[in-house]
């Protein structure tokens, strides 16, 4: 009984002691800072440090006892923070690499042509680089020589040897050429085309044998010349060309125009301007279109893919001012046509030409009054023409025309009409074998007793071989079954060849 008192004591005593440091310590929260601990006594600073002491005691206490709880585990999950660099990953699984290829077998074959096909590529590179090498020399030469950025230079040149080898023509052979330069300039959006020619040699229809009755005459007359001898340069084309639209070319012409400068003559194998094609001028192109010559304008409109018109006006002598002469005055020949593109390479064209002392330089003298001292000769020509291609080694052509003339004592009538056959490259790349069969422009009415007398016909065959691009020779044979289309004259047969360089 005597140690209950004692543990009541020190119970109660314990309180006691919990409630005066709670006290204490809110009293310590409450306490002015150093700098007013003078107003303290000195007892009260020493029960003030006490509790001080004991408040540390007890909080190390606490720590301790917190560090050795241990908290309850909710997780499986690692409970380091993904900052704790002490972790150390797993280490990814190992890749296994796919395995090598095997090594392709070569075989000693096989090198061998890599390395011959290594040498051929080489002789090919070196050949290729000497080209290169060469042709930059050649230009580097062009333009060392070249005398205009906008003039091109380009003609031809044609050796012509003709002789008659039966008939009432002369026999003799003749050798002769006619010589072109021609200088393209593009100029204000056209091309002004400057030709100088000289012509040299004579013609066998123009010389009959003496002692017979046959005349000269236009019939069998060759393309390339015109019977001139002398030579002589002198300006011969002297046009500018432009369009007007895309679908229309304009050609106005100064000098020596053709009907061809502004018109497709229908005749592709055989009108080559006596360069290539037909030997004669007949065969070279329909007659209805040597009535129109001079100096004038010309229009060319295509209508659509299919179709195109030609117009065109020509005076012979509109250089001279003269009375009975100039561009509307003097002799002229005013042109309509309508071509229409039936086919691949295929036409067909109506054509009619209104002329005023202009001859057809062609077929009978009587067929060209002016040309023979006939003056006031109007001609009214009316043409069909047409060109098809069969093949591409064969082609059928041809024409028929009528004249509706009035001269001098009366009216004409003039036909003239011819069926043409070409084989292109045939017997080689390039070269052309040609056939016409047709009758020259023949009056076969008239009022003033100029009617000719026989019906005669045209056979002509040449064969155009290409030597290179720029030579060409072309053999060619003509038949006149009556020459001038007289019943007194014996047929007559001339020979022709023609070698053309062009540049």
């Amino acid at each position: 009984m005597n140690d209950r008192p004692n543990w009541l004591t020190i119970t109660i005593s314990g309180l006691i002691a919990t409630l005066l440091l709670a006290s204490d310590l809110r009293a310590i929260a409450s306490v002015p800072t150093t700098a007013n601990r003078s107003e303290f006594s000195a007892p009260q600073l020493i029960a003030i440090a006490a509790r001080n002491k004991k408040k540390k005691r007890i909080a190390r206490k606490k720590a301790r006892v917190r560090a050795q709880v241990k908290p309850a585990t909710t997780s499986t999950a690692p409970t380091t923070s993904p900052t704790d660099v002490t972790q150390t990953p797993p280490p990814p699984s190992p890749v296994t690499p796919p395995p090598a290829p095997a090594e392709p077998s070569v075989t000693r074959e096989e090198v061998e042509a890599l390395r011959k096909s290594n040498q051929e590529l080489r002789e090919q590179i070196n050949k290729i680089d000497g080209r290169a090498t060469e042709t930059d020399k050649k230009i580097e030469q062009i333009d060392k020589q070249q005398f205009s950025t906008t003039t091109k230079l380009q003609g031809s040149v044609v050796f012509g040897a003709t002789g008659g080898i039966s008939g009432d023509y002369s026999n003799n052979v003749a050798f002769g050429h006619r010589t072109r330069v021609e200088l393209l300039s593009n100029i204000g959006g056209g091309t002004l085309t400057t030709r100088l020619q000289a012509v040299g040699m004579g013609l066998v229809n123009q010389n009959p044998k003496s002692g017979t009755t046959a005349a000269a005459t236009p019939e069998g007359g060759l393309s390339w010349t015109d019977g001139t001898t002398n030579s002589t340069v002198s300006i011969d084309a002297l046009k500018y060309q432009f369009s007007l639209s895309p679908q229309t070319l304009v050609t106005v012409i100064a000098n020596a125009g053709a009907a061809d400068d502004f018109t497709d003559t229908i005749n592709p194998y055989f009108d080559g301007d006596g360069n290539s094609g037909a030997i004669s001028a007949f065969a070279n192109r329909p007659s209805i279109y040597y009535t129109i010559q001079g100096a004038g304008v010309g229009l060319r409109h295509k209508l659509n893919d299919s179709m195109e018109v030609s117009l065109g006006y020509l005076a012979r002598q509109a250089n001279n001012p003269a009375v009975g002469l100039g561009l509307f005055n003097g002799g002229y020949g005013a042109l309509a046509q309508v071509a229409v593109k039936t086919g691949e390479n295929s036409k067909l064209a109506l054509t009619y030409t209104k002329s005023y002392n202009s001859d057809f330089g062609t077929g009978s003298t009587n067929a060209n009054p002016l040309a023979f001292g006939g003056t006031n000769s109007t001609s009214d020509n009316f043409g069909v023409q047409g060109s098809f291609q069969l093949s591409p080694q064969f082609a059928l052509g041809g024409w028929a025309g009528y004249t509706q003339n009035q001269a001098v004592g009366g009216d004409r009538q003039i036909w003239n009409w011819a069926v043409t056959a070409a084989a292109p490259d045939f017997g080689g790349k390039g070269n052309l074998a040609g056939f016409l069969v047709g009758q020259e422009p023949r009056v076969t009415s008239s009022g003033n007793g100029t009617t000719d007398t026989k019906a005669g016909l045209h056979l002509e065959g040449f064969y155009q071989i290409k030597v290179n691009e720029n030579v060409s020779i072309t053999p060619g044979i003509i038949y006149l079954s009556a020459p001038n289309q007289d019943a007194n004259s014996t047929g007559a047969v001339i020979g022709a060849v023609r070698t053309t360089f062009t540049f």
